[in-house]
């Protein structure tokens, strides 16, 4: 009931804004709103504020800003007493795209907002040493698990700066400064070119500093089957000590598939011992979330990071359409509809407030850029709509863009019990 009550939330605040976007602009622009609603449905509650009713009603899937003249063919009766000049057919294609396009933008910047006041909010994660390439220039004076606080006098909280910060440097030994344990130590190393990757490098590989304490279990996973619970402690796996993830991932390294891992839990004041035989030793780590260690940053390091994972996961977002139009992924396996979200979103509550409001933050982004998508029934095809009026001077008739979006409209509400039916079969399987 949580999870469906945090989804509905999430869900209704999304909308809100998207659609108070095309509200604002349209009002700015002097069209006509005849009514703003947040859902589909009967309406729970209505309000009246000059020419504009105000709905909330119940089925959360979406919302609307229904314009004078937005729908030729459609309510003209109530149109008939609306000023030429102020209905949306009547506006300029430059106005009908700015209209169109509020919406989406306006979920992106919630969504860079967001993300700068969860980053702002939580601090940074570090970056830790996970292990060693070949000929590592720094093997022997670096250890794993070791957080990396600084290069060449360059604060790093990402891994992405520190090619930047090598370079920075332009040959040479480089300082390097690192937390091992709570002990800070600097360091002097000398990069090694590596020609695979066509680069200068430490030789390191890097991961995202955490603790061996447990944040979060997934259910039916192999550590929930064992008997691993939030805020276990793992100190030991087959008799190796661990004191972190890079630890862990570095005992779990010597496992073969098949051999059974013993693992060595503190829970309160109590030691156990948890056995598992998985297929794949990496099994083990893949059903549990381990606690970040981060950094609290301020107000400018917080927007360029912030601004940093909006660029990032644009680019992920990229990437995986192209990997499904190739055929590397299946569609099925990377879309999702409401009840895969109301699930991913649970989840995320479970293991914290950062996970949450990056997820938020990240379905706000990936609503805002799907509108955009030129498809009927789509901000993206109203704005192609304006683009055609643009270039050939004269609109699409309007018998033909209704029919196109109502074709649309279908496709997509069919698209969605799909998606949805689908992600019904996976939550109970």
């Amino acid at each position: 009931m949580t999870t469906v009550l945090l989804f509905l939330a999430v869900l209704s605040f999304l909308i809100a804004i998207h659609e108070a976007g095309h509200l604002a602009s349209a009002k700015l622009s002097g069209v006509w709103v005849h009514e703003y609603s947040i859902g589909f449905g009967p309406s729970l509650l209505s309000k009246k504020i000059r020419e504009t009713t105000y709905h909330l009603k119940p089925i959360p899937f979406g919302g609307y800003v229904k314009m004078a003249g937005e729908d030729v063919g459609e309510g003209e009766e109530r149109d008939e007493e609306v000023p030429e000049d102020r209905k949306f057919y009547s506006q300029s294609p430059v106005t009908k795209m700015l209209i169109s396009v509020s919406g989406p933008t306006m979920n992106v910047l919630a969504a860079v907002l967001i993300m700068i006041l969860v980053v702002g909010a939580t601090g940074t994660p570090r970056v830790s040493i996970y292990g060693f390439m070949e000929n590592s220039p720094a093997e022997e004076k670096l250890s794993l698990g070791d957080q990396i606080i600084s290069i060449g006098g360059e604060n790093i909280v990402s891994t992405g700066q520190i090619d930047t910060a090598i370079k920075n440097q332009e040959g040479g030994p480089v300082s390097v400064t690192v937390y091992r344990g709570e002990e800070r130590k600097a360091v002097d190393i000398e990069p090694r070119f590596y020609e695979e990757q066509g680069k200068y490098m430490l030789g390191v590989k890097l991961g995202t500093a955490m603790t061996n304490v447990i944040t979060q279990v997934t259910e039916d996973s192999l550590p929930t089957r064992v008997g691993l619970k939030q805020g276990d402690k793992i100190t030991a796996i087959n008799g190796e000590p661990v004191k972190d993830a890079a630890s862990i991932v570095h005992a779990l390294e010597g496992v073969n598939e098949g051999e059974e891992i013993t693992l060595q839990v503190k829970r309160n004041d109590n030691t156990l011992s948890l056995s598992a035989t998985p297929e794949k030793p990496e099994e083990v780590i893949t059903g549990f979330s381990l606690k970040t260690i981060r950094d609290p940053v301020g107000p400018l390091t917080a927007i360029k990071q912030g601004l940093n994972q909006i660029k990032t996961i644009i680019v992920l977002t990229y990437q995986g359409i192209r990997m499904i139009i190739r055929g590397q992924i299946a569609a099925g396996e990377a879309v999702t509809g409401p009840v895969g979200i109301a699930n991913i979103l649970g989840q995320s509550a479970r293991q914290g407030f950062y996970s949450l409001f990056f997820m938020i933050s990240l379905i706000s982004l990936n609503l805002g850029l799907i509108n955009l998508v030129p498809f009927p029934a789509l901000d993206g095809s109203r704005i192609g709509y304006a683009t055609y009026e643009l270039i050939r001077g004269k609109p699409i008739p309007p018998e033909k863009e209704g029919l196109i979006n109502s074709i649309g409209f279908f496709i997509l509400i069919g698209l969605m019990l799909f998606i949805t039916y689908r992600d019904i079969i996976k939550f109970f399987t």
